[in-house]
Formats: structure tokens, C-alpha cells, sequence
């Protein structure tokens, strides 16, 4: 007898803490870039499920790669993030919750991002 078993894709990396909305206003009111990840350091911006360097490496990105900004605890940033895709975060969401995607999201130091748009 023969076994298959079905790979299931990964699910994209989520924050734990991201909670967006509840406010009338776009989830996330800013677009932004890595910028500055090879000047000198390591060359990707580690992703966290919290905002701060003791929570879990959940992802990483590189110069270049474009972002949302939604929110901010201190000099981190609450992201969302995803190659480019629809992350539903362009229009008000009502009422508050923790973002589950479609797009990945996390936290990530804001000394390189630069901020693109809003």
C-alpha cells in the first residue's frame, strides 16, 4: 500500500500583536521601502511577531522590498507586507482586530524604512 500525503502550502508569517482599523481610517495610512540593509550591517531587516528585538524572527526583508505601514509602539513599526499583492489594508476595517492576512505581517525596527507615500 501506498502512502500519499499532500503538501499544503505555508501559511504566510503573521504577527501576533498587529491589530488594525477601528478608527474610520485606512488600516494601514502609509506605504514604505527597506532602505539602508547593506550599509554596514546585515543585509535584511528581521521581521518579529512583536514589536521589539526579544520577540520571535518570524520572517526578513531585503532592500527595496515595499511595505505598509500601519501602526508604531515606540520605534517599531506594525508592517504588512507580501510581493505586491491586494493585503486589504487600503480602506478602513471596522471593527479593530488582528490582521490575518491575505499578506504576511510583522514588526520591524523603523531605522530603515523610508517612508514612500501618506
Amino acid at each position: 500500500m501506498v502512502l500519499m500525503v499532500a503538501a499544503l502550502p505555508a501559511a504566510p508569517a503573521q504577527a501576533q500583536y498587529l491589530r488594525l482599523g477601528g478608527d474610520g481610517m485606512d488600516a494601514c495610512a502609509s506605504n514604505g521601502l527597506v532602505v539602508g540593509t547593506t550599509a554596514g550591517g546585515d543585509d535584511f531587516l528581521a521581521v518579529r511577531a512583536g514589536p521589539g528585538a526579544d520577540y520571535a524572527k518570524i520572517d526578513q526583508l531585503h532592500e527595496g522590498d515595499a511595505i505598509f505601514l500601519c501602526t508604531a509602539a515606540g520605534a517599531w513599526a506594525g508592517i504588512v507586507y507580501g510581493g505586491g499583492r491586494e493585503c486589504g489594508v487600503n480602506s478602513p476595517i471596522v471593527p479593530a482586530r488582528l490582521y490575518a492576512g491575505p499578506c504576511k505581517s510583522g514588526w520591524v525596527h523603523r531605522n530603515v524604512i523610508e517612508v514612500t507615500a501618506g
